[in-house]
């Protein structure tokens, strides 16, 4: 039982973290399209480079301030 804790805690941990090298946000932390969508993954284009990531954690609106 004690291994299946272990386990359980390190995937949670793991699930948020955002140690990942391409752009890409976390379960408690995503980033969202200009129209306010959650997006957990951005994926390149066809040359495999983020030129024209448009998803940031700027446009999801608990990150905008009160208009």
């Amino acid at each position: 039982m004690r291994h299946a804790i272990l386990i359980a805690a390190a995937l949670v941990l793991a699930a948020c973290s955002g140690g990942r090298s391409e752009p890409g946000g976390s379960t408690f932390d995503p980033l969202c399209m200009p129209d306010g969508t959650v997006v957990f993954y951005e994926y390149p284009n066809k040359a495999g480079q983020y030129d024209e990531v448009t998803a940031n954690k700027a446009n999801c609106p608990w990150n905008k301030g009160r208009s």
